[in-house]
């Protein structure tokens, strides 16, 4: 397991909804280096103090080796997990660039 520096593509924004709450989007970007790797905010930087949700897109990368990923979370703590064409762990992350969207509060 890996602990990845993300790229901010997109820092923290407020969103106005119509419930009445200040949400927040970041967009990261990583570049996966192990089958599990892990990104953790700082709310201080982040401006994120509590996760609601993550989604995770693969930019670049696929091949047999690396078909899918998926992304939880636990607090502050990203878990990204890759997978190759067979459903067990990735095991080539060549030229791999994976798009989290992050949103809290």
């Amino acid at each position: 397991m890996g602990a990845l520096t993300p790229t901010n593509v997109i820092g923290s924004r407020g969103l106005s909804t119509e419930f009445g709450g200040g949400y927040k989007l970041q967009v990261l970007t990583i570049t996966p280096a192990a089958d599990t790797d892990t990104v953790t905010l700082v709310l201080a930087t982040d401006k994120i103090r509590t996760i609601l949700g993550v989604f995770a897109q693969m930019v670049t990368g696929s091949d047999a080796a690396l078909q899918s990923i998926e992304a939880a979370f636990s607090g502050l703590v990203i878990t990204i997990r890759t997978f190759n064409g067979a459903g067990t762990a990735a095991t080539d992350w060549t030229g791999a660039s994976i798009r989290l969207l992050v949103i809290g509060v």
